[in-house]
């Protein structure tokens, strides 16, 4: 059996507003891997896919936390055994974006129209660091052999109706990918994988709010992410 961890915020646990129901991406994954497995791997339950969406949570607050034993990644990682995880998918940073740049809009600006302060930055390493310190938390994990042998998939962070509105948070946004990219060329264990798909304004793969997913979108997630998955898991 092949255990599959997805850990970040709402985007992770399937929130859809105004619905209060949640959409997880992680059975829709599960299921597409076991229907396109290997022979090798595809008997019953071949891959067991699991997850915990922390809704509103920074990547920094998830460090943080790291070892708190209701919501902490390394709880997770530890407390899998016999056999450990396989693979660890993150998807963070959504909420680190908001908050970071949330103080470059200037609404006294224009009566008719918010002002962007163009001429501000933001230190990318103040967003990207914290989901790099998951991701090597993951790495120095040993299993019950005392072997570190866990991979991480860093999932892009999508875009949102808040960058099309913020030209600063789109370019974090490309910043933080380009990061955690280079991230991934460096790591034999670490991939990366663009969001599968970008997000447009009516879409009927996005939420209402602009931020989140629609139960379709997560379908569409969860479907995009396995032919990475499936790679990963194949040559592990």
């Amino acid at each position: 059996m092949k255990r599959i961890f997805c850990y970040g915020d709402s985007l992770t646990a399937g929130t859809s507003p105004p619905l209060d129901q949640l959409f997880p991406y992680g059975p829709h994954l599960e299921r597409v891997l076991n229907e396109c497995m290997s022979p090798s791997l595809s008997s019953e339950g071949a891959v067991m896919v699991r997850w915990r969406g922390l809704p509103g949570w920074t990547s920094s607050a998830m460090v943080d936390y790291m070892n708190d034993s209701s919501v902490g990644l390394q709880s997770v990682l530890d407390g899998i055994r016999n056999p450990s995880l396989s693979l660890v998918i993150i998807l963070a940073g959504t909420n680190d974006i908001g908050s970071l740049t949330s103080s470059m809009f200037d609404s006294g600006s224009s009566s008719t129209s918010n002002k962007m302060n163009d001429d501000e930055n933001v230190d990318v390493s103040l967003a990207v660091d914290p989901i790099l310190s998951l991701h090597k938390a993951c790495l120095e994990c040993e299993d019950e052999n005392g072997k570190k042998g866990i991979h991480t998939l860093a999932v892009g962070i999508p875009g949102s109706a808040w960058q099309e509105m913020n030209p600063n948070a789109s370019q974090l946004c490309t910043d933080m990918n380009d990061a955690l990219q280079a991230f991934a060329t460096l790591e034999d264990r670490v991939s990366y994988v663009d969001f599968p798909f970008p997000y447009q304004r009516g879409d009927s793969k996005w939420s209402g709010d602009g931020l989140h997913l629609s139960s379709e979108g997560y379908e569409v997630l969860g479907k995009g992410l396995a032919p990475r998955v499936k790679q990963i898991l194949e040559s592990s």
